[in-house]
């Protein structure tokens, strides 16, 4: 088997079911996969979300939307949510249901313009009361915003839940995937199975005569992928209707289900979906037995 991906199929806790880390599952929660990126400015968190409701709207899933980044959370602007959650008589909050996706973030905890200015062990108890703190319910997949870089957060995020697998965001240009390199590496040194490199802001198509400029460059991520044995697994072009729709907290996988963008958000909901059956049946009982 070769590939950064295929050895990372190799793992622990990758996979939902066969694992001694069963006890860091969420209840009722099958699947879990990060969204994370090597570096800010790619586009992760507008691709979280809408690939969240893809799953939703399109495959007719039961997701949830989790944003763990503690200091810079854009799912309650993206999701147009403004209410704080409910707190059961547990003590666990109630995630915020918005286009058909139950939502959670530090942004819904805290006033709009407070900054975060916590230290390392403040984040890591907010992160575990942001996951195991909230009543999820019964859910196919978790889609987990992660914050840039490859630090605290995403290691600590990956020892604590039993992700089923991540998916980097970068854009073509090589300044950013010489991070989403990082960002890979580092999820495959955990042993978290990565599922694919979506190039956002792949390319940009012009409204009047259709001729595709490619901005950032062409074939850097499809070249990036196969010298690290991964796939690219979506090409996002670059749109205005994203930027207006994320700041309105309409996702443009509903805004305009029609255009080239929803058609790739929803590609890429359905290619996620198929990754995931496919990890979870190469997975028996018996490998256990080789790790």
């Amino acid at each position: 088997m070769k590939g950064l991906w295929r050895r990372s199929l190799y793992v622990y806790g990758g996979f939902r079911g066969f694992s001694s880390r069963g006890e860091l599952r969420l209840d009722g929660v099958k699947d879990i996969v990060a969204v994370a990126s090597g570096k800010g400015g790619v586009g992760k968190s507008t691709t979280a979300v809408n690939l969240a409701v893809a799953l939703a709207h399109m495959c007719q899933l039961k997701v949830g939307l989790l944003d763990a980044d503690i200091y810079g959370p854009s799912v309650p602007t993206m999701m147009q949510i403004h209410e704080k959650p409910d707190v059961t008589e547990d003590k666990k909050m109630v995630p915020i249901e918005m286009y058909a996706v139950k939502c959670m973030s530090m942004g819904l905890l805290v006033e709009k313009d407070a900054p975060i200015v916590w230290r390392g062990p403040m984040v890591m108890k907010a992160l575990e009361k942001l996951t195991r703190g909230v009543h999820w319910g019964n859910l196919d997949i978790l889609v987990v915003d992660m914050p840039p870089g490859t630090g605290d957060t995403q290691i600590s995020m990956t020892r604590r839940l039993q992700l089923s697998g991540v998916l980097i965001v970068s854009t073509p240009q090589d300044v950013a995937l010489i991070d989403a390199r990082r960002g890979a590496r580092m999820f495959a040194n955990v042993q978290v199975p990565i599922l694919g490199i979506i190039e956002n802001m792949s390319y940009f198509k012009c409204p009047h005569c259709g001729e595709p400029s490619f901005i950032f460059g062409k074939g850097g991520t499809q070249k990036t992928a196969n010298e690290m044995g991964l796939e690219c697994i979506a090409e996002i072009p670059l749109q205005g209707d994203i930027r207006e729709s994320s700041d309105e907290g309409f996702p443009i996988v509903l805004s305009a289900p029609n255009s080239a963008v929803s058609r790739a958000y929803g590609d890429l909901a359905h290619k996620v979906v198929d990754k995931l059956k496919g990890l979870a049946e190469q997975q028996s009982p018996h490998m256990e037995l080789h790790l």
